[in-house]
């Protein structure tokens, strides 16, 4: 990986766990959705998010090449869903395995909800990146 590769992907990261940690604050202290012990554990958990959306994203990337090289649209349709879906499980299981009592989401829908949250507010950040000129990556 290239020096300016592994300044992106850092810059990715923290991006993310920051924008996770003021979405779950925000859910913690307004919401039912999301309830944590303390703030320590909101930004664990949105260190603990960003790290597992980041391959799933990956995954889904690589996901979309592949199908779209080869033309298949419903194959790239399911396959894009199975793992949006599937992922979403697999963060309820590994928070749950970290964190146990010190958070409580509401299921499947909640993370659901606040991953999408937070995925439009980096995509207003992308987009705030791209009109002042500054380069991601």
């Amino acid at each position: 990986m290239k020096k300016n590769q592994k300044l992106a992907l850092y810059h990715e990261l923290l991006l993310n766990v920051l924008l996770y940690s003021v979405v779950l604050g925000f859910f913690n202290d307004y919401t039912n959705i999301i309830s944590t012990k303390s703030y320590s554990t909101t930004f664990l958990t949105a260190f603990a998010l960003a790290m597992l959306v980041y391959p799933t994203f990956k995954i889904k990337s690589f996901l979309i090449n592949f199908f779209k090289k080869r033309n298949q649209k419903v194959a790239l349709v399911l396959s894009v869903w199975a793992v949006l879906f599937v992922s979403k499980f697999v963060f309820l299981w590994v928070l749950e395995i970290i964190f146990g009592n010190y958070l409580d989401i509401s299921g499947f829908f909640g993370l659901l909800i606040i991953i999408l949250v937070a995925t439009m507010l980096q995509k207003i950040v992308d987009y705030f990146y791209k009109k002042f000129g500054l380069r991601m990556s």
